[in-house]
């Protein structure tokens, strides 16, 4: 398994985590945060797989995947990590020379899957069935109990303990923007936070952070200060929830 070799690239801190923590057992793995990362690492090193996260600062990931295809020798797989598309948008990512796409935010099972397909490696799980519906609860506890499956429960509890790290920047980005606006820094934040929310199953924040970036990216003023104030709650109830409901207690 260690022979296959494959490269995360991610700006993302905690997104890098979880990929690493999902596949760093199975594959040797490296990372780069950026475009330019990727471009030198691809040409210095043999990959079996290439996993492109698309808005990266410095480079972007489509940018990357081009020059990847066009300046080294790589003729790995390069599949595109995207918040930004759906089913439909399969076909403008093949086009542009990406092998396959994955969406944010990642559900362990079925990304693991495609990891093992492009790798030519017995999947370990089947993929089941999961009707997409936007959940009211604080903490998706299908999700967790994915996440667990492949994570060891210390390192599962630090990803959580970085996610409240991240919550907290957001809070003090959104002091600095007050009265409230569309700031890039504070869209960026939210942008993170609804990836990695998502990722991790926190739903209310998950939900909210969702709609905050849709009313910000649209200028609806109003209606993003209101979304801004329901996504601190959001926050302030998932700390307490953490803090008082240890879930990775054995």
């Amino acid at each position: 398994m260690k022979s296959k070799r494959v490269l995360i690239v991610d700006d993302n801190d905690l997104n890098r985590a979880l990929f690493e923590n999902l596949i760093g057992q199975q594959f040797s793995i490296e990372s780069a945060k950026n475009g330019l990362e990727a471009l030198e690492w691809a040409k210095n090193t043999e990959f079996h797989l290439i996993l492109m996260d698309i808005q990266m600062p410095l480079m972007d990931g489509i940018t990357a995947m081009k020059k990847i295809r066009n300046e080294t020798t790589s003729t790995c797989p390069i599949l595109a990590v995207t918040a930004y598309a759906g089913e439909s948008d399969r076909g403008s990512f093949l086009a542009q020379g990406f092998d396959d796409f994955i969406t944010k935010p990642i559900r362990p099972r079925e990304f693991l899957q495609l990891v093992h397909s492009y790798l030519k490696t017995q999947s370990i799980a089947k993929p089941t069935e999961r009707v997409e519906q936007v959940e009211t609860k604080i903490l998706d506890r299908a999700i967790i109990d994915q996440l667990l499956k492949y994570h060891s429960r210390q390192s599962i509890q630090k990803i959580f303990e970085d996610f409240l790290m991240e919550c907290e920047e957001l809070e003090q980005a959104i002091d600095a923007h007050i009265p409230y606006s569309s700031a890039v820094g504070l869209m960026e934040k939210i942008h993170m936070l609804k990836g990695n929310s998502g990722t991790l199953g926190v739903m209310g924040v998950f939900r909210t952070a969702l709609k905050s970036e849709e009313h910000g990216r649209s200028q609806q003023t109003e209606e993003f200060e209101k979304e801004i104030k329901i996504l601190r709650n959001e926050i302030r109830q998932f700390r307490i929830f953490f803090n008082q409901e240890p879930i990775f207690e054995s």
